[in-house]
């Protein structure tokens, strides 16, 4: 098993443990409060405790706010949700109990939800509430249309149509903000806006209000410090300086610990990491001495496993599914890790679940695929590979896996001869398809083995670096 000095072997699988029998609970957010903290550091309960509310547990939840807006009971949403400002203004067992609100209910860029939006401020044209979930709902709706690629991969239309919806955001938050300077989440939609379209006054200007009203807000630090990392066109010093104005709060909002984690950079800098065990152990001990958001935890989890060091990549990703547990790509990535991990049970009833959850999703069923082929059940490995192809014809990780058992278990060699002439197909680079076409003329025997070395080595024989491919290959040959 691959460990870093941070943890022991048994503290790992003490968390290991511990995280199953959390994972077994219905309720999100009992699930998250029951989750342990990972071994070897020591995060402190308040703030995970508060974390699990602020992602998890809104004073209304979807279902409810859209029950009452369609049939006409916007003004009671609305009475719920002044609650819940006036709580989070004046009670410190309530810090952003109105913005965590917004953020999981409000915040979501489908047109379901722009047409909910629309509906409620026809019911209530002059709401704060509504406005600010309408403004919220537009920044939701151009952050998809502008995507996650950089601007040379973006098109000319998506940008477009990014600055039409958050200009119409923009007029419906800052209407928002007039009939209610105290209604904080429409602050915080206003940096995402801005965030997207670079306008640093705006945002400076929103953040300078929103803090007027809540100094301790988490979300308006938070969106502060996400904005101002280098990959945005900040810098380290100024992330630094936001965190440590942050800190000032941290005793009104034990959230604002959060962003320790992001002190020395960001997702930029665990991504790039060139981290050897030492470094590797020390960005664990003390970047993620405490809690940190699903942004970093996100990043770390993705650096470590292409870093190959399964048991910290399990660790990072657990925390961040206890606290998004509907980050779908993330459990299925840990999965992998944990069968590899020797843990193929769990991988095993993780597969299903996530088939429930998703079964027009191929990763899902190579999830239980995997399982079953390291339980040793060939057979519904294969049958899963199988259907995850028939989702994705063209997936070459799941075709080399059903080959390997074709091949290299049931000998079913037509079957294997047909896979691997589909990844030299797809692939022809990828030694793969070859290895499993010079496997099967070996042992099956079938003729043209001398041919595919040859093939072989013309191929990848001149490049120093695929030697090592070049000489198994050959050794096929000789055995």
């Amino acid at each position: 098993m691959t460990t870093v000095q941070a943890f022991t072997t048994a503290q790992f699988e003490h968390f290991l443990s511990d995280a199953r029998r959390a994972d077994g609970i219905d309720d999100p957010l009992q699930r998250c409060l029951a989750y342990p903290e990972p071994p070897g550091v020591q995060w402190s309960k308040t703030v995970t405790t508060a974390y699990c509310h602020y992602m998890l547990d809104p004073v209304v939840t979807a279902a409810a706010a859209r029950e009452l807006i369609e049939n006409g009971h916007a003004a009671e949403l609305e009475r719920r949700l002044a609650e819940a400002k006036q709580a989070q203004l004046t009670r410190p067992d309530a810090q952003s109990m109105l913005d965590r609100t917004y953020n999981i209910v409000f915040a979501e860029g489908s047109d379901d939800t722009r047409a909910l939006m629309d509906a409620w401020k026809r019911q209530s044209p002059d709401s704060p509430y509504a406005l600010a979930a309408s403004g919220a709902a537009y920044v939701a709706m151009a952050q998809h249309q502008r995507g996650s690629e950089y601007v040379s991969k973006t098109s000319s239309d998506a940008f477009d149509a990014m600055h039409h919806l958050l200009q119409l955001g923009r007029t419906d938050l800052d209407r928002a903000a007039v009939l209610d300077p105290q209604l904080t989440p429409t602050y915080n939609a206003m940096i995402f806006a801005a965030a997207l379209e670079g306008d640093d006054a705006y945002a400076l200007s929103a953040a300078k209000r929103g803090l007027a009203a809540d100094p301790a807000s988490y979300p308006i630090y938070a969106r502060l410090v996400w904005m101002s990392q280098p990959k945005w066109g900040g810098n380290v010093a100024r992330m630094q300086r936001i965190i440590d104005d942050a800190q000032r709060h941290a005793g009104q909002n034990p959230l604002l610990r959060l962003l320790l984690s992001e002190r020395t950079g960001g997702e930029a800098y665990v991504e790039d990491c060139a981290c050897d065990p030492a470094a590797e152990e020390d960005l664990y001990r003390h970047l993620f001495a405490e809690a940190a958001p699903v942004r970093m935890l996100m990043s770390a989890g993705w650096a470590a496993r292409n870093r190959n060091n399964l048991a910290l990549s399990v660790v990072y990703r657990s925390e961040l599914l206890r606290f998004n547990p509907s980050s779908q790509d993330h459990r299925e990535s840990r999965a992998f890790d944990l069968i590899q991990l020797g843990q193929p049970r769990w991988g095993l009833a993780e597969g299903n679940a996530l088939i429930k959850q998703a079964p027009q999703d191929e990763t899902a069923y190579d999830v239980r695929g995997q399982a079953y082929r390291a339980l040793g059940d060939a057979t519904h490995a294969a049958d899963d590979f199988e259907q995850a192809l028939r989702l994705n014809p063209s997936d070459t990780w799941t075709l080399s896996a059903l080959g390997d058992i074709y091949v290299n278990v049931t000998h079913d060699w037509d079957k294997g001869w047909i896979v691997a002439n589909r990844l030299m197909q797809l692939t022809p680079d990828d030694p793969r398809g070859w290895f499993l076409r010079a496997n099967i003329q070996k042992q099956q025997p079938r003729d043209g083995l001398d041919q595919t070395v040859r093939e072989f080595v013309a191929r990848f024989g001149s490049d120093p670096q695929k030697q090592m491919w070049v000489l198994q290959m050959q050794a096929i040959a000789r055995r």
